[in-house]
């Protein structure tokens, strides 16, 4: 009898415990079983988007066991997205177990909130700024209500952080276009600058040697100073006027 009451006993602080820090997982959308790396539950990602998010999925996950998702819903229903978005990354289990390498990328529409949350296996390589820039890209685009090709963005800045992580190089439609300068062109450049200032100052100089010569020698050396001084405050002038308008 005694045993009988410890059991039940037992069996009651469990339902409690349970009740009140168990997952509730029913307010939570089931799973995709596949085409696993978007669930667009809030009709968000054109066919276009999809195919392209889902290429990019499918060789992650071969190549590194890393898994991105992006899943779309239409509200939160109240609750914190931070908190929302750490249930259902777990609950889905997504990334490897082992190392733990999932990246979530959650969209909530009507609520206008996103979030991005990164298994501990790959916070070193999607760091809390990083994630920060990419939701901020997203923000143009949704205002246009453009959502389709912004989530394509982000989830492509994502996958391309994680390729360049594990090493390799990210797929051919994700390739970023080269900046205007590259470090090579803008240090040939600035060399280039450099000859230059050195040509045009050589020669500035040779000029106004041959015409402090020509007025010392020909006009005297009263006339000889004068002019010097004279092109001393030109160039002077020239200097300032170049100095405002650089402004």
């Amino acid at each position: 009898m005694r045993a009988a009451a410890v059991a039940v006993f037992a069996i009651a602080i469990a339902c409690l415990g349970y009740l009140f820090f168990g997952e509730d997982t029913d307010t939570l959308p089931a799973a995709p079983t596949q085409d696993i790396y978007v669930a667009d539950f809030a009709d968000m990602i054109e066919d276009a988007e999809r195919k392209e998010i889902l290429a990019i999925g499918e060789d992650m996950d071969e190549r590194f066991g890393a898994q991105l998702v992006v899943v779309t819903i239409d509200t939160l229903n109240g609750e914190e997205i931070e908190d929302y978005a750490n249930r259902l990354f777990r609950a889905w289990g997504i990334g490897s177990a082992e190392k733990n390498n999932g990246v979530l990328l959650l969209i909530a529409k009507d609520d206008r909130k996103f979030r991005i949350e990164v298994g501990y296996g790959l916070e070193g390589i999607i760091t809390d700024g990083f994630a920060g820039e990419v939701l901020d890209g997203m923000t143009p685009k949704f205002r246009e209500g453009d959502y389709s090709s912004g989530i394509l963005a982000a989830y492509q800045a994502l996958a391309k952080k994680i390729y360049i992580g594990y090493g390799a190089e990210p797929l051919g439609n994700m390739s970023a276009p080269p900046p205007a300068d590259t470090p090579a062109e803008a240090e040939e450049e600035e060399e280039f600058e450099w000859w230059e200032d050195i040509l045009y100052g050589g020669i500035f100089v040779l000029l106004l040697l041959l015409v402090i010569f020509l007025f010392y020698c020909v006009l005297g050396p009263l006339i000889g100073f004068i002019v010097i001084l004279a092109l001393n405050g030109a160039v002077y002038i020239l200097g300032v006027l170049l100095y405002v308008l650089s402004l």
